[in-house]
């Protein structure tokens, strides 16, 4: 493949490319675009990502760009009740990719910063914090980089679990052995750009799934995510094998 595929399938825009590099090199050329674009005419960026090993490469590649990032706000869709130091927490991963280089000027919520802080504490703080950087009801953000699990899952929204889709924008949940808080579809479907990143053939079955429009958002929350706008979705060939493209 010499170039990028794209299709328009039940309300997605799908990017397809031949391997994670080429995948990861359009993600982060699109992000940058749309974060220049965006600051020609509004003061701030707001920019919420996902953590997981996927979209690393792409943050690398984004901090390495000599954007306006002290007019950047950066938050995490999901977070795991770990440490801030812990192997398995998202936002040393950001601290290590994202926030380094040019992108250390970025404004980052770090959802663990303080360690003895209770559930309800803690996701009052998120809350707040959200309205005060997206300043709307829901919260906007300006770009959402979701991501897929192998199960459908994306965020910390996790098959059959009952508070999925609260009228909440802030929920606890348990998935793969963790408790993890995490934005619900309330405020992640209200951004203004969703872009799903999704790669390895592990993926191919969510993948089919989110895009079959008889698909159950129960067993496939992913398909919670809703827009006005068309959302997109950059994948590569060994997560599109079993799509009809």
């Amino acid at each position: 493949m010499d170039e990028m595929i794209e299709k328009v399938k039940n309300g997605y825009t799908i990017n397809l490319y031949k391997d994670k590099l080429e995948l990861s090199t359009a993600v982060f050329k699109f992000i940058e675009s749309h974060i220049i674009h965006t600051l020609k005419k509004k003061d701030r960026f707001k920019f919420c990502v996902s953590g997981g090993s996927t979209p690393k490469s792409v943050y690398k590649l984004l901090s390495k760009s000599d954007l306006r990032w002290d007019m950047v706000d950066v938050f995490l869709g999901d977070e795991r009740c770990v440490d801030p130091n812990s192997e398995l927490s998202n936002s040393l991963m950001l601290k290590n990719s994202l926030l380094k280089n040019f992108g250390s000027k970025a404004f980052f919520y770090e959802i663990f910063n303080d360690l003895n802080a209770d559930d309800e504490a803690t996701k009052n703080q998120f809350v707040s914090k959200l309205f005060e950087k997206c300043g709307s009801n829901p919260p906007t953000f300006d770009l959402t980089l979701l991501g897929l699990g192998d199960d459908g899952h994306t965020a910390s929204l996790f098959p059959y679990q009952k508070n999925n889709n609260v009228d909440d924008f802030v929920i606890f949940n348990d998935g793969k052995g963790l408790k993890r808080i995490s934005l619900t579809p309330k405020v992640l479907s209200a951004s203004s750009k969703i872009v799903f990143l999704v790669s390895g053939a592990s993926k191919r079955i969510a993948l089919e799934r989110l895009l079959d429009e008889k698909e159950s958002p129960d067993r496939t929350p992913s398909k919670l995510i809703k827009s006005i706008n068309q959302i997109s979705i950059f994948c590569d060939l060994e997560s599109a094998k079993e799509l009809e493209i």
